[in-house]
């Protein structure tokens, strides 16, 4: 399998480098293909990831969530090895939304409360106020709150999990096709938030995977072509 990349190869190995990986290899899925990849992500960008289906994208975000095992290369975050943190701790700062997301029985409202509940999310606050400007955002009624997660259509499950993950304010955002599920209104609410949120603190960033072009939203953003 031939990898081209279009970002910055490797990491540098110093503080400067936010978040980077440097030759990773994977294994894909049953067909034991290997695929091996390098790229780095500034602090408050976007790193878009693009390729055909199959070639290895959803598993990346799965590896660098340490989900799915490396067998080979180094992840640094802030010139941290990722095996210098446990598991637990690196999924507190690198949160992974997958195209599919898991919605746990209950309202809504359990739903988004549901990570307080893991002891490395316990000091956190759960803010309502912040949720209920989020839903706004993302052009969701607050009353959808209290309706049972199970009832979700596909696109308001989406955005659901995304709140999920951005109010426990990690620093980087794996997102597998977030916009997959949404009409083209829901869609730009989506990046709008994604936006706000990269601007509201330092020591943010975003990998997203994305069968679109979402370069104007992100035009900043550097670009990562796996498989072509």
């Amino acid at each position: 399998m031939r990898i081209e990349i279009y970002a910055r190869q490797g990491c540098h190995y110093a503080l400067a480098d936010f978040f980077c990986f440097n030759k990773i290899n994977y294994l894909l899925g049953s067909s034991f293909r290997r695929v091996e990849v390098s790229a780095s992500l500034r602090e408050g960008s976007v790193l878009l990831v693009r390729g055909p289906s199959g070639s290895g994208k959803s598993t990346l975000l799965r590896v660098l969530s340490r989900l799915q095992e490396l067998v080979d290369g180094q992840v640094f975050f802030r010139g941290v090895n990722m095996f210098s943190f446990t598991p637990q701790v690196w999924r507190s700062k690198v949160h992974y939304v997958p195209q599919k997301p898991a919605v746990f029985p209950g309202t809504v409202h359990d739903n988004l409360l549901r990570p307080y509940s893991l002891r490395i999310n316990r000091s956190k606050e759960f803010n309502l106020e912040t949720v209920q400007r989020s839903l706004d955002k993302l052009m969701l009624d607050f009353n959808i709150m209290e309706q049972n997660a199970g009832t979700l259509s596909g696109g308001e499950a989406a955005r659901i999990a995304l709140l999920r993950s951005i109010i426990l304010s990690p620093n980087i955002l794996l997102l597998d096709e977030p916009t997959a599920a949404l009409d083209e209104k829901a869609k730009q609410a989506v990046l709008g938030l994604l936006t706000d949120w990269l601007e509201q603190k330092p020591d943010r960033g975003i990998i997203l995977v994305s069968h679109t072009d979402e370069s104007t939203t992100f035009p900043s953003a550097n670009l990562l072509e796996i498989g072509r």
